[in-house]
């Protein structure tokens, strides 16, 4: 299959939405009925039997054979969505990440929850002048120097780099992050990780 511009506003936006893209990428993959999708998915037969067809009417899928039940499959395996003439650059990033910085606050949430059901959040300045902002517990607060509860890596600062630096920083990390998934046993992942790293140039001194 050959690569397919999209640009109709309605198609990108269902593209651009990672909640409609699960539903469409088992086309992508090969013909499938909307029974079969729909137990590998999760997804309810009739609402994804309502997707499918707009996706049919948005020139993403096409019905395929002549048998019953019938088989859509995707128009192509390889999507070049264009959303220029249907939004500015920030609302596309904003439609990408938002969806996924929900499912890791989501993660972050429910990993502050075990540890306590209560928390403040501390605003900080140290003698040497930097601005702390955390959040504690009750009982952090109540008993100075109790041991730091373990927490999911959420950390935020800003460091002045070369570029040089800033590209063998990215590497290093990339590399780091593959070495890992690449151990993954054989028998399956364990428990399952989000896991965000962000290195970009801070647009408040650029």
């Amino acid at each position: 299959m050959t690569r397919v511009i999209v640009d109709d506003p309605s198609a990108v936006e269902v593209l651009l939405d990672s909640s409609k893209t699960r539903l469409l990428a088992p086309f992508m993959l090969g013909p499938h009925t909307i029974a079969a999708v729909a137990e590998a998915t999760g997804q309810a037969q009739n609402a994804l039997t309502y997707w499918v067809k707009r996706f049919v009417k948005l020139g993403l899928l096409t019905e395929v054979g002549c048998g019953r039940p019938a088989q859509y499959q995707a128009v192509t395996q390889d999507f070049l969505i264009d959303p220029s003439r249907v939004m500015p650059l920030e609302d596309m990033l904003r439609q990408l990440n938002e969806p996924i910085w929900a499912r890791l606050l989501q993660g972050y949430t429910q990993e502050y929850r075990r540890v306590s059901p209560d928390w403040y959040v501390q605003l900080q300045i140290t003698p040497d002048g930097y601005l702390i902002r955390r959040p504690v517990t009750p009982w952090q607060l109540q008993t100075p120097g109790a041991p730091l509860p373990e927490l999911p890596l959420n950390e935020y600062t800003v460091i002045g780099l070369s570029r040089e630096q800033a590209r063998e920083l990215k590497q290093r990390l990339a590399a780091l992050v593959m070495e890992y998934f690449e151990q993954q046993p054989d028998t399956g992942p364990g428990e399952m990780y989000f896991l965000h790293l962000g290195l970009t140039r801070d647009a408040v001194y650029s």
